[in-house]
């Protein structure tokens, strides 16, 4: 039985791709459903095998080309000796029989040659321009020799070098040859059906030019463009001059030629709009039945589109504008907690606890369990990773709002105690019909007597909270950790999730307080007409006791006035490398030594970047304690008594300015309620403080436990070093312990992400941007609104605490950063309550980031010292000792001077991990 190599397109229909090669599959498929493809033959792969095989090429060329390896070099002349061998090749006898019978009395059509190369037009490659076409070819004789020439071109240097480009082997190279009959196109060109300039799946471009479409892939023929919507009717057109057009070669009677086109026809359009349509209409159908976006050469003659070949697109670029849902992100607020690059263990937990606390809270306020249910994914997105930098899902903040009543109120209150700055109305107030309103009337009913029921209880309840979390501290062995086992300790944490997470709706409850006091107290400045009702509002809240805030600072000072006693020890701690300070004051004065551990206790988990689980505390490592003792030391004038003195310098005379206006604009009844309101807004703060003062221990208990575990995950060898642990996510620990774990050799894992991250550190982003459609697909995370520019030399933010300042400026990032101020102005990018002892010792405060109810401006108000938040770009403008002249109540900087070039910024602006 002799076996059957060159097939009809009917016979083709049958075959697999493996014998077809990628473009007759491809044309079988257009076939099969009926598209106007002109009609084809195939000759099978496994005649190109025969051919190779039947003139003794086969061994001796997958030998030299097994040889190339991965390196190109010397590719192109072996190429040329390969094309040479192959083109000097007999078509074996049953090759030509079977084709001579195929094609029996079409000696006078003309056919295109062109190569089906096995993966030649898939997804991941191409291959396109690779191999080539013979277009006009009449006759056996014309036919057997293109395809010599096209088998040949399977192995030429472009089609080399693409497959090495690829990563695709050299060897076990397969071709089918195609035979077409030949249109002689008045109008040919390409459609790509996702706009392969703009990266637009919504859109197709269409190129167009005179003659045959060689002249278009081949770069010699300027094109027309169309671009057309798939969706719509809408065109664009780019007429070019078609000054060159391919044409048959009638001369010559055999191929094509580049011909003039005349004048008339260079500057006409080459499609009607009808024809772009028609056309864009076809390609749908066949990206449609192909599942993928294509790449498609046609010709027109007459009024009828053929369909040469398709392949599929294999690249787009980052669409100009991404489709989807816009997502808003902004850290204006919660980068004071996660400052920075971000481990993946402190934000699953982070994102966890934040789920956990809010889905308690939609409880508190009376929402039914089928709308917590239905707002799941609201609860489970709250937060957003963007580079490992900490973001609000504002978009989710606001659905929360909704649920209570006056969402435009809340909104605006939302905005200014997150500090948002920029224009957020991506959801706005929800317009009810009646029917509506009474179907939302007992959930809003029911948030109202619930929050109200909470708000007079607030007192009360930050009580019962505090001794609820006291004892659930207490019970952690703390001492013990390392007697227990990876198993127990996961255990351990998942009590706490119980005893600690899942009852910590007080704080919620309390900062929804805060936002709606705060709001009540600056819509009465600004209708009671107070000029700079911010910096007025903020000097309010100064002079206030009993803020936890500021209760290491006064420990600190405490200390301080001991150690002036005792002359031996000022010396030891003045002179000491702080690294080995604590062993040494442990043998030289045990009552100090005493001191340094209650402190340790008491605030060692409050920390720059405290609520980073990665970061090193002061229970790890206590350099930053003596660190803060030095500066202290270094200023005699600084007591506790001067620092009272500080805080209370302002709070009478902006009470008397505000009670003022209030009395004589808006009346003495005004005046009783805004005082009324203004001493819950102090209690409601001092109680928000005070429970992050919680929280930051928390985060600790929770940082020593998953710390043992990484330290015996390292001593099993599972992990290289104990802290590997934070490049693993809350969920794969506990699904390491359940059973549930996807991957369970962690170390390739942990060193991918580190890899990642690391890439991070040396990126910024800015603190406001949105996003359309998939987070981490084709946005750029751009600042959407024009930059804030700096006008004649002054530098504007937000006035936190009134005082001018001029002195040098000491940019401070991390603990590893020189740390001496003794009276210059502190300027770094942002803060948590763990920089708090800083800033006694510090002139003024510059923070790039953050709003008027940030920890640093409630520290600053606290302690008395001038400060000014919310400063675009300003760690980046100003140079470590450059002089300024701040002022906190307007909230400029001026600039008097800038350093040499050779006094420059502290390295790290963003350090990964943050040291206490």
């Amino acid at each position: 039985m002799i076996t059957q190599y060159f097939y009809s397109q009917e016979q083709a229909l049958f075959l697999p791709p493996e014998q077809l090669g990628g473009k007759a599959a491809n044309l079988a498929r257009l076939s099969r459903e009926g598209l106007p493809v002109p009609r084809w033959w195939v000759l099978s792969t496994e005649a190109f095998a025969l051919l190779l095989d039947s003139n003794q090429l086969s061994a001796s060329i997958e030998a030299r080309l097994a040889q190339v390896g991965t390196d190109s070099a010397g590719i192109d002349a072996l190429a040329v000796q390969i094309q040479q061998q192959v083109l000097a090749a007999q078509l074996p006898a049953v090759l030509r029989e079977q084709i001579a019978q195929a094609l029996v009395g079409q000696d006078e059509v003309y056919f295109a040659v062109r190569s089906s190369v096995l993966g030649e037009d898939a997804q991941g490659a191409s291959f396109a321009g690779q191999m080539d076409s013979y277009l006009f070819q009449r006759g056996l004789a014309a036919i057997e020799q293109s395809l010599l020439q096209v088998a040949a071109s399977a192995f030429n240097a472009r089609a080399l070098h693409y497959r090495l480009s690829k990563g695709i082997a050299l060897t076990d190279i397969r071709a089918a040859v195609i035979i077409q009959e030949m249109v002689e196109g008045e109008v040919s060109g390409v459609m790509f059906t996702a706009h392969p300039i703009t990266g637009s799946r919504r859109h197709a471009l269409i190129s167009a030019a005179w003659g045959v479409g060689e002249g278009i892939v081949g770069g010699l023929c300027n094109t027309d463009e169309y671009s057309v919507g798939l969706f719509d009717e809408q065109i664009e057109l780019q007429l070019a001059d078609k000054d060159i057009a391919v044409r048959f070669d009638r001369a010559g009677g055999r191929g094509t030629l580049e011909c003039e086109v005349d004048e008339a026809q260079r500057q006409a359009r080459a499609l009607t709009d009808s024809q772009v349509l028609q056309l864009r209409d076809q390609g749908q159908r066949i990206a449609t039945l192909l599942r993928f976006p294509q790449d498609i050469e046609w010709t027109l003659r007459g009024e009828q589109f053929y369909i040469l070949q398709t392949r599929p697109i294999t690249r787009l670029p980052a669409p100009s504008q991404p489709t989807g849902q816009r997502l808003v992100f902004d850290n204006s607020n919660i980068q004071e907690s996660y400052c920075g690059v971000t481990t993946p263990l402190t934000f699953s937990f982070a994102n966890r606890a934040y789920a956990t606390v809010y889905e308690q809270t939609m409880r508190v306020i009376g929402v039914s369990e089928g709308q917590i249910q239905a707002h799941r994914d609201m609860l489970d997105n709250m937060l957003g990773l963007i580079h490992g930098r900490v973001y609000y899902n504002i978009n989710n903040w606001y659905r929360g709002l909704l649920l209570l009543p006056s969402f435009k109120t809340n909104k605006a209150d939302l905005e200014r105690m997150m500090g948002l700055t920029d224009p957020v109305d991506l959801i706005q107030d929800q317009q009810l019909s009646l029917s509506a309103k009474l179907a939302k009337l007992p959930q809003v009913l029911r948030a109202l007597y619930q929050l109200s029921r909470g708000f007079r209880r607030m007192n009360a309840l930050v009580g019962e909270f505090r001794q609820m979390f006291a004892e659930a501290y207490r019970s952690v062995p703390r001492e013990q950790l390392h007697c227990l086992s990876v198993g127990e300790l996961i255990d351990e944490a998942r009590r706490l999730d119980r005893e600690l997470l899942q009852r910590w709706t007080s704080p919620i409850i309390n900062d929804f307080y805060v936002m709606m006091m705060n709001g009540r107290v600056h819509r009465c400045l600004v209708a009671a007409g107070c000029e700079q009702a911010e910096v007025l509002q903020n000097n309010l809240l100064s002079g206030e006791d009993g803020i936890e805030s500021t209760e290491p600072t006064k420990l600190l000072l405490r200390m301080c006035a001991y150690v002036r006693t005792q002359p031996a020890l000022q010396a030891l701690i003045e002179q000491a490398d702080n690294a080995s300070l604590l062993g040494r004051i442990q043998v030289l004065d045990q009552n100090f030594y005493a001191q340094c551990q209650d402190y340790i206790e008491q605030y060692g988990d409050r920390t720059m970047g405290e609520l980073k689980l990665e970061s090193i505390t002061l229970r790890q490592d206590p350099s930053f304690l003596f660190a803060i003792l030095k500066n202290y030391l270094s200023r005699p004038d600084l007591t506790p008594q001067t620092l009272a003195a500080n805080e209370a310098r302002y709070r009478q005379q902006a009470e008397e300015q505000a009670f003022a206006a209030i009395a004589q604009r808006l009346g003495g009844r005004a005046l009783r309620t805004f005082k009324k309101h203004l001493g819950k807004l102090r209690d409601a703060i001092r109680n928000r403080e005070n429970m992050r003062l919680a929280r930051t221990r928390m985060f600790g208990l929770y940082r020593e436990l998953f710390l043992e575990i990484g330290q015996q995950l390292a001593m099993d060898e599972v992990l290289a070093q104990p802290r590997d642990i934070f490049y693993l996510s809350i969920d794969e620990l506990y699904a390491l312990n359940d059973g549930r774990a996807v991957q369970t050799e962690l170390q390739s894992l942990v060193s991918a992400r580190q890899a990642e991250f690391a890439g991070y550190q040396a990126q910024d982003l800015p603190h406001h941007f949105c996003t359309w459609g998939m987070v981490y697909r084709h946005n750029a995370y751009q600042y959407p609104h024009a930059p804030v520019v700096q006008v004649e030399g002054d530098i504007r933010g937000i006035g936190c605490y009134p005082g001018i300042v001029e002195e040098k400026v000491r940019l401070i990032f991390s603990p590893e950063d020189e740390l001496s101020l003794n009276g210059q102005i502190l300027c770094t990018m942002r803060t948590d309550p763990g920089w708090a002892p800083l800033f006694p010792t510090a002139g003024g405060i510059l923070v790039e980031r953050g709003s008027t109810l940030s920890h640093s401006a409630v520290v600053a108000r606290e302690l008395g010292i001038p400060a000014i938040v919310g400063i675009p770009g300003i760690t980046a403008l100003l140079q470590n000792g450059e002089r300024v002249r701040m002022d906190g109540a307007a909230g400029t900087i001026e600039r008097l001077d800038q350093p040499a070039a050779s006094q420059s910024p502290v390295s790290e602006p963003e350090p990964e991990v943050a040291h206490g």
